[in-house]
């Protein structure tokens, strides 16, 4: 059997993770094959990087008394550890409150929301049921229920102008013109005193001109 030596260079020294060989290399041959072993080194530890372990129970304190941890501040280390833990928890749990209070608050707007546009809705379903039923007894000629209808939505809807443009169509179609000029009058009193109701002012256009029409002033 024979002995050889052989020398390596460290490949690429300096750099983590790098293999150097180093010592002598025995090879040792044989009639199947060569059987070699290497010595590597231990990558070093990047600089920085705190490799300092939790200190075992029999370990040396790391307060420097001199007595071992499990005597001395292993307690008030757990201690202050649970602490921590308790505290995190609780800080977690607080958020996971917050968010539920505020996924409830946006769920109760979006039901108040809700509620408002279906009351918005059947409100106005209704109006225009009510609205649209004089205008179907004064065309069927029903003018003492289309005058009664009308006063009823008067009475019943007063922020809107549909009670007074209705008594007006019935006075119209007895041909009591002044009478019916006076309601359409009533109309343009409401549209001054909601100046939103009426945002491109086609409404007071057009009752002007029936008052216009059917109640004109006096020649002179």
């Amino acid at each position: 059997m024979q002995h050889a030596t052989a020398k390596f260079a460290s490949l690429g020294a300096g750099r983590v993770g790098d293999i150097g060989i180093e010592g002598e290399q025995q090879v040792m041959e044989s009639g199947v094959g060569q059987q070699v072993s290497v010595q590597r080194m231990r990558p070093p530890q990047l600089d920085g990087v705190d490799q300092m372990a939790k200190p075992g129970r029999n370990d040396p304190c790391p307060c420097g008394s001199g007595n071992k941890y499990k005597k001395c501040c292993q307690s008030k280390d757990e201690a202050a550890e649970r602490n921590g833990m308790t505290e995190a928890q609780a800080r977690r749990e607080e958020r996971a409150a917050e968010q539920r209070l505020d996924v409830s608050r946006l769920k109760a707007e979006i039901a108040a929301r809700l509620h408002q546009a279906e009351a918005e809705d059947t409100y106005d379903d209704e109006l225009d049921v009510a609205s649209n039923a004089v205008v179907a007894l004064v065309k069927a000629g029903k003018l003492d229920e289309a005058e009664a209808a009308s006063r009823a939505l008067l009475a019943r809807y007063p922020e809107v102008h549909d009670g007074w443009d209705r008594l007006g169509m019935v006075h119209e179609k007895r041909g009591e013109n002044r009478q019916a000029a006076d309601c359409y009058r009533r109309v343009l009193d409401f549209l001054g005193e909601h100046p939103d109701y009426d945002d491109d002012g086609g409404l007071a256009t057009l009752y002007t001109g029936l008052i216009a029409k059917l109640d004109p002033p006096p020649a002179t």
